[in-house]
């Protein structure tokens, strides 16, 4: 199965579009701050810069990726679906790299958005386990803890695999 997803997506409040390079000193700010402990973080400038076009060149690859999550001007997140290498499950995911815009619903509302749009493979979903927020936000979506997932081979660190259970969205 080819899957696929629109250039932009919008929901309630949000439009969800490709990454473009004005996105790009937000996800800095954010990958090389403290606040990415639960992702592997904070990386060093070049790092984040490799990430972000990683990010942006998977739509071209795959035809599918991450999404800039904004209310209409620069992004403020990103939400989407990532599968660095064909052996990997597609992986729901979500970020919020401003911190002023944690707690408003703002990453469920785009997920779910994404999640939505998404006609390819079941999707999973990587948390690390002391991230509460993020995992509210799964179970919101209808996710739930997958013991016998394999660990992902390109994430060494402890995470929790999710999966959605059908019709609990």
């Amino acid at each position: 199965m080819t899957a696929a997803l629109p250039d932009t997506l919008r929901s309630e409040r949000l439009v969800l579009r490709r990454p473009t390079l004005a996105d790009l000193e937000a996800y800095v700010a954010y990958y090389t701050g403290p606040r990415t402990g639960g992702v592997g973080g904070p990386k060093p400038r070049h790092i984040v810069v490799e990430r972000f076009a990683a990010m942006v060149g998977q739509w071209a690859l795959r035809g599918y990726g991450r999404y800039a999550i904004t209310d209409g001007g620069t992004g403020f997140g990103h939400a989407g679906v990532m599968q660095i290498d064909d052996g990997d499950a597609p992986e729901l995911t979500w970020t919020l790299w401003d911190a002023s815009r944690e707690g408003q619903g703002y990453a469920t509302e785009a997920a779910r958005a994404v999640q939505d749009a998404w006609h390819g493979p079941d999707l999973i979903v990587r948390i690390d386990p002391a991230n509460v927020a993020s995992l509210r936000v799964a179970q919101k979506l209808g996710y739930r803890p997958d013991p016998k997932a394999p660990r992902p081979a390109h994430d060494t660190r402890d995470v929790l695999t999710l999966r959605q259970s059908r019709g609990a969205a």
